[in-house]
């Protein structure tokens, strides 16, 4: 009977767990379904707002085609297809975050990439694309040479023409999720700020603010439909977000002229709390983030809400091991290997001789000096502050990764002039060296545990450490501090405005670390001179990337072009340029104000500085000083322990 009881209570106790069971995944079937409704409604309703637009551009690209051929047979005059050219990328601008987040190889290509040539990515050899898309299209039609180049205009209006519509077809059957549209929101709003009203995108009109406005509308009515799928609770979360972009459009369309825009106030009041109020959106509706779809590095952090923020970038992205690797005992033998002269062949030099940490980790020095004693070295000395944040290294941009710039200095017979297993032989005659590697590499236990990939990521996780972010002005953006000087708001307005700082500079880095993605550094030729004093001015002769040793870079347009570094804590890292001629930031600003060798008439036709003069009063250059010294982080030098 016993056994009869247990049996019949197991059964019984089965089939109510299977009743239940049962019941459960009815349940989660139905709110899946309704949660799914929501959602498919929802992005159904965005993606026919984006397949309008996308129509719209399409009409837009054929009349700008038509009317490029009108100008060219002088059936309209310039203004009239200068309009058109205006009006083409507005309607553009409306699509923009779609189309730069699923296809960014193309629109950068082909759409509307910068307007100088570029490498074709899907080659291993070298191959050279002209210039083409809207940005070109604007400088050459906004230019006073357009009406030699009409037959150039017709060309690059037929290949916008024709490659959009290649990419509308595949772009209106193109699938994508809500998470992605958040995405590519956010990622917007980095590029209106970064790339739109900077005037990076606009290098002949400077209609960058205008086309901002149609950029911020599209993405207002985007969400304001989302919106609308708010719980009760939430709705405020929604009503903050269209009030912040009804304000940001508000702004740009009162204050259209380039010059006069105040940046940063639309930097605090509006860039940075869209960038939080747009994830702060996107959470009240439980759409997933990235972060839940993929365990690939990413260059930012998805949950950073200011672009300000110290951990906004990833400084991992850009390295070959991940933040877990990363630990402080590793961080601790980076920072002795950093400091240890005995690495090196003559036991006097180390990393810190050419990256004096008092020096904001530069040395002073117009060319660093030999470690040998024989003369110099090629170029100045970098600051190795926020020097992570980068997708290549070294002022000529020949290293990968931030561990591949060790290897370069170990054999450099100016440097270290040695080898990894002399160095191994050093640091493994040291018992304190021996126990800091097995602390800081555990899973190399019973293996060679002192080799080059070790020596080099402990040494890339110290350079990590080297981050600054806490300046003045950061602090001041992220609302910290509520006071900051008038001169370094004007400065930084003429920065990112007038003096086109930033559309090299970029921020948050205010290096050439490229937005809004940060996964590409760029380099610039700009005709720095050998001697900027000299009464006859002579170009530098250093060739930099074009002869970097990296054969798919060995191009004509790569020629003298260098690495463009951050100007964090320039007031501590002079002399300037990478051969150091230039002892002030006076100097420097007047360099760029001249237009740079080709301004001071020099010839160098690949420039990619533009020839013309800033018209920068004396007053202005102090102002753009001011902004400069603000960014002064003495924190992430002057407490360092060596």
């Amino acid at each position: 009977m016993v056994a009869e009881f247990f049996a019949f209570y197991n059964y019984y106790f089965f089939l109510m767990n299977k009743k239940f069971l049962v019941l459960v995944i009815i349940a989660f079937v139905t709110i899946g379904m309704q949660f799914s409704f929501m959602v498919k409604n929802t992005t159904d309703d965005v993606r026919n707002l984006a397949l309008t637009y996308a129509t719209e551009m399409l009409k837009a690209t054929e009349k700008l085609e038509i009317t490029a051929q009108a100008f060219s047979d002088g059936e309209v005059d310039a203004e009239s297809f200068r309009q058109v050219v205006f009006e083409t990328r507005k309607v553009y601008k409306q699509n923009e975050f779609l189309l730069e987040y699923f296809y960014p190889i193309t629109v950068k290509g082909q759409i509307n990439g910068a307007p100088l040539p570029h490498l074709d990515p899907y080659f291993p050899r070298p191959v050279i694309h002209e210039p083409t898309g809207l940005q070109t299209i604007d400088e050459i039609a906004f230019s006073e040479e357009i009406d030699e180049n009409k037959d150039e205009l017709v060309k690059l209006s037929h290949d916008v023409n024709i490659h959009y519509r290649n990419l509308y077809r595949d772009f209106k059957n193109h699938p994508f999720l809500d998470r992605e549209v958040f995405e590519a929101a956010r990622f917007e709003i980095i590029r209106i700020f970064t790339m739109g009203v900077s005037g990076f995108d606009t290098p002949g009109s400077l209609n960058g603010i205008e086309e901002s406005k149609s950029a911020l509308e599209a993405l207002r009515d985007c969400f304001e439909k989302y919106t609308q799928d708010l719980d009760k609770e939430d709705k405020r979360v929604g009503k903050n977000t269209i009030k912040l972009f009804d304000g940001a459009i508000e702004a740009v369309s009162n204050s259209p002229d380039f010059n006069e825009f105040d940046r940063l106030a639309f930097l605090k009041e509006y860039i940075d709390p869209l960038f939080a109020a747009i994830l702060d959106l996107q959470l009240a509706l439980n759409i997933e983030t990235i972060n839940e779809t993929t365990s690939l590095k990413q260059s930012t952090n998805y949950f950073a809400r200011s672009i300000f923020d110290e951990d906004f970038l990833n400084p991992y992205y850009y390295t070959r091991f991940g933040k877990n690797s990363d630990n402080p005992k590793l961080r601790e033998l980076g920072e002795k290997l950093f400091y240890e002269t005995r690495l090196s062949a003559d036991g006097r030099g180390s990393c810190a001789s050419c990256h004096h940490p008092d020096k904001a980790f530069t040395d002073g020095q117009p060319k660093s000096k030999a470690l040998n004693g024989d003369g110099e070295l090629l170029r100045n000395a970098p600051t190795l502050l926020n020097s992570a944040y980068a997708k290549r290294f070294f002022l000529d941009m020949r290293a990968m990764k931030l561990e591949d710039q060790v290897e370069h200095v170990v054999i450099n017979p100016k440097e270290f002039h040695t080898s990894f297993p002399s160095m191994f032989k050093t640091i493994e005659q040291d018992s304190i060296y021996k126990n800091m590697f097995a602390m800081a590499f555990p899973e190399f236990a019973g293996k060679q545990m002192i080799n080059k990939t070790t020596v080099s990521q402990a040494l890339a996780s110290y350079m990590i450490s080297l981050k600054s972010f806490n300046s003045p002005f950061d602090k001041y953006v992220r609302g910290e501090t509520d006071h900051i000087d008038k001169s370094v708001k004007r400065g930084f307005n003429l920065f990112m405005g007038k003096a086109a700082c930033g559309t090299c500079h970029f921020a948050p880095t205010f290096a050439g670390l490229a937005p809004p993605m940060y996964q590409d550094s760029e380099s610039e030729v700009l005709g720095v001179l050998k001697n900027p004093k000299a009464e006859v001015p002579e170009i530098d002769t250093d060739r930099g990337r074009g002869v970097n040793k990296n054969p798919m870079e060995e191009v004509w347009f790569y020629d003298m072009s260098f690495k463009t570094v951050t100007v964090r804590n320039v007031e501590f890292t002079g002399p300037y340029f990478h051969n150091g001629a230039y002892e002030t930031l006076e100097e420097v600003l007047e360099f760029y104000n001249n237009g740079g060798a080709v301004g001071l008439g020099l010839d160098l036709d690949h420039q990619t500085l533009a020839g013309d003069s800033l018209k920068l009063e004396p007053s202005e250059v102090q102002e753009i000083i001011s902004f400069m010294k603000s960014l002064s982080d003495v924190s992430s030098f002057q407490e360092v322990n060596f």
